[in-house]
């Protein structure tokens, strides 16, 4: 049985990008896999300092918040998913803060392989808006992913259109993040 962890970052509780979540962790169920969510707005995670004493030293970050937790997650899961409402063409803050923490647990989830990591977006923009809402962010997951090196790109769902928090229920959207879930 394959587990995945998605990883939630939008600070709405049924937004757009959770009920996304749901679709591609229902999906992903019908598959056979274990689904584990974690939801950002409810960890403690700070900025990364630059410090590297988890790079220089083999014990981690010297910060004791939650991001230890979620390194192991991560390590073990076969899947991650990583889920980020659009703001200002760019992934949530919150999602940056894991992402540039995560240099804590970059040679452990490098000493694996197989991994797949999947995108899920979501934007208020229309779909036919002239500038593409979502470049920026899958250009910041691409190159997370060079950084990680043995983590391999699953899939990538950008929404647009969604301007009305709990909007992407039953969209093309929902049944994309289904189909993508149970692809695993």
């Amino acid at each position: 049985m394959k587990n995945v962890l998605i990883i939630s970052s939008s600070p709405r509780r049924n937004g757009n990008s959770g009920q996304l979540c749901a679709e591609f962790a229902r999906g992903a169920r019908e598959a056979g896999c274990s689904v584990e969510t974690v939801a950002l707005r409810e960890k403690q995670i700070g900025f990364c300092r630059g410090c590297e004493a988890c790079v220089k030293t083999s014990g981690g970050c010297v910060q004791q918040d939650d991001m230890a937790e979620l390194i192991e997650k991560a390590c073990r899961a076969d899947a991650l998913v990583f889920a980020s409402p659009i703001y200002f063409m760019a992934l949530s803050a919150q999602l940056k803060v894991f992402i540039d923490r995560f240099i804590a647990g970059e040679n452990r989830i490098r000493a694996s392989s197989g991994k797949k990591a999947y995108l899920i977006t979501t934007c208020a923009a229309p779909e036919d808006f002239p500038r593409d809402q979502h470049a920026a962010a899958n250009a910041a997951f691409r190159g997370f992913l060079q950084c990680l090196r043995t983590v391999e790109l699953g899939g990538i769902l950008n929404a647009s259109g969604l301007s009305e928090p709990g909007q992407a229920a039953g969209t093309k959207w929902a049944a994309q993040a289904f189909e993508m879930g149970r692809g695993i």
